[in-house]
């Protein structure tokens, strides 16, 4: 009989997913745009940004995935999950510290973070799978709420205290917080799944058929590639705007304070998607997870279709309440539906690919987006234009793939 999970356990569980969206964020929406307006000298270099996110983010992926299926079948010091996920958040946090860096360059912005990316993807494709390691089918709901709850504070804190620290010129310090952050909340998910996340030994080991077997899912579970492709289109619509938003605040509502905007915004529509994670997530133990998603994918989509018509900081805020809430939800249920599915023996890798709906539509959006922008030239009005609508689309084309979901048994 599986254990039924306490409160506190699954509280602790999911703390590193608080510190990993900190440092997301903190650098997609705010560190990362400012440090290539430094040392470039250009306003709002959309394009460059869009180009070193997919790279990197994209290396990230491929990092996520080949942690995922190195911890199903090989592990190293004293557990499966734990180890991979300290090493993840110790890469990142080196990372982080180039940043700190005086007399940054175009080359070393990238390659700090790239290396971001690596480290923090390596500690996700090995936590993506607990909640199929270590907790119940009936517990799933609860465990992908708190996950979100976690993942929209750990948002929520970066944008408001990274925001501000920015803003008032202290960007070193907001670097040595992000790195605190990171490796406390990794130490305690850590020490949380110690006793239970026990070392394997697979004999039949080999790195290279390991790694190639990533491209390999097999036919387990074939329905589980369609709630894959509907969560990318979903993340797609709503991922690439994080990295672009403060150029939207800068360039189209001429705020002279657009980092405080990202703050103040991020902080405000992130209260609506924790509670839509938690309420929804428990909710979809009870009542089902596929009707939920369908609902939160909707209301998305018309609430990021209706944005350029009403471009007032006020209604962005109104509107992306909507678009959070949904989010949250949409995050938090996908997660249960997808760890409900997983395989057992290869849990790693299928929630590996499960992440590439949300690292995957990071890397590709923030190209696409970028590339819009660019294509408008200064008319940035034209260019937002043209990527919250593309966004709404992305969202309405996900549907499509739900409903190819719920046709596959």
């Amino acid at each position: 009989m599986e254990e039924i999970r306490s409160n506190s356990f699954l509280l602790k569980l999911n703390a590193v997913h608080f510190g990993t969206n900190y440092l997301w964020i903190s650098f997609e929406s705010l560190i990362l745009p400012l440090e290539l307006e430094a040392v470039t000298g250009k306003s709002s270099p959309g394009l460059l940004l869009g180009i070193i996110a997919f790279v990197a983010i994209s290396i990230g992926v491929i990092s996520s995935l080949f942690a995922g299926v190195l911890s199903d079948g090989f592990s190293i010091m004293w557990g499966k999950r734990g180890p991979y996920i300290i090493l993840g958040s110790i890469i990142a946090i080196i990372a982080v510290a180039l940043d700190i860096l005086p007399s940054l360059s175009i080359l070393m912005v990238f390659v700090a973070f790239l290396f971001v990316q690596i480290g923090s993807n390596i500690s996700s494709g090995a936590y993506q799978p607990l909640f199929r390691d270590l907790v119940t089918e009936g517990q799933r709901g609860k465990a992908s709420g708190i996950n979100g709850l976690y993942t929209l504070a750990g948002t929520a804190g970066g944008l408001g205290l990274t925001g501000y620290l920015v803003s008032e010129g202290s960007m070193n310090l907001s670097l040595l917080i992000i790195a605190g952050i990171l490796i406390f909340t990794a130490l305690m998910t850590v020490l949380t799944i110690k006793k239970e996340d026990k070392p394997i030994v697979n004999a039949n080991f080999h790195p290279i058929r390991t790694f190639l077997s990533i491209f390999d899912p097999g036919q387990k579970v074939p329905r589980f590639f369609w709630l894959v492709g509907a969560s990318f289109l979903f993340f797609l619509g709503i991922s690439g705007l994080s990295f672009f938003e403060l150029y939207y605040f800068k360039d189209v509502l001429h705020s002279s304070d657009p980092s405080a905007l990202v703050a103040i915004s991020g902080i405000f529509v992130l209260v609506f998607s924790a509670a839509g994670a938690i309420v929804f997530g428990i909710l979809s133990d009870r009542y089902g997870r596929l009707r939920i998603l369908f609902a939160s994918t909707i209301v998305a989509g018309i609430a990021t279709a209706l944005i350029p018509a009403f471009s007032t900081f006020y209604n962005f805020l109104i509107l992306g309440s909507f678009i959070g809430a949904s989010y949250g939800i949409y995050f938090s249920v996908s997660k249960a539906l997808a760890s409900d599915l997983s395989p057992e023996e290869d849990a790693g890798k299928y929630m590996a690919y499960y992440n590439i709906s949300v690292g995957g539509s990071s890397a590709f959006s923030t190209l696409f987006f970028g590339l819009l922008l660019d294509s408008f030239g200064t008319s940035f009005k034209q260019g937002f234009t043209a990527i919250f609508e593309m966004s709404a689309a992305f969202y309405f084309l996900g549907l499509i793939l739900l409903f190819m979901f719920s046709r596959h048994k």
